[in-house]
């Protein structure tokens, strides 16, 4: 697994490296991957722990959630992000219910019907920053199809049209 320094994460989260040493270190909202070891060191970050910086950092601004209140919501993201692919979540969202839990929606799964409050969170753009920092790849659309060839006349088509051929050499 490809980790990133501390010193790229700021480029990747919109954080200020201030406010990443706040709510990583001081703090403690998200675990780094790999603490820093000794003063100078520079902690490690994997793409599963930016994903979810860059979600706090959307709720913080946009939705202007006390992120301390709420940290344990920021640790079952990260660890429903353990087992995930970084394809497998194109067209995904992280769903916040109450801000007391939170899911993985795929593109193909409709929202659970719920009376609960639901904070949306679509991933695809988060996505594409960490793919061009980590150097992966965006996902592959499906290739064009090869045009459709007709038949003629079904099975027994291409049967006379043999014979036919045959005649015509002979």
């Amino acid at each position: 697994m490809r980790l990133v320094k501390s010193r790229d994460v700021p480029a990747l989260t919109g954080l200020t490296a201030d406010q990443l040493r706040e709510w990583t270190v001081r703090r403690g909202l998200v675990q780094p991957d790999e603490p820093a070891q000794k003063r100078g060191s520079e902690a490690k970050f994997s793409w599963q722990t930016l994903l979810v910086l860059r979600l706090a950092v959307v709720l913080r601004t946009r939705f202007h959630v006390e992120l301390q209140a709420h940290r344990e919501l920021l640790c079952s993201a990260r660890k429903l992000l353990d087992g995930a692919s970084f394809p497998g979540l194109w067209g995904g969202t992280l769903a916040i219910y109450g801000l007391t839990r939170c899911g993985l929606l795929n593109a193909r799964a409709p929202l659970p019907s719920t009376e609960e409050d639901v904070i949306l969170l679509r991933l695809n753009r988060h996505l594409e920053a960490l793919s061009q920092g980590f150097g992966f790849p965006e996902p592959i659309s499906q290739l064009p199809l090869f045009p459709a060839l007709g038949l003629r006349g079904g099975a027994e088509g291409g049967a006379a049209e043999r014979r036919r051929a045959d005649r015509v050499q002979s």
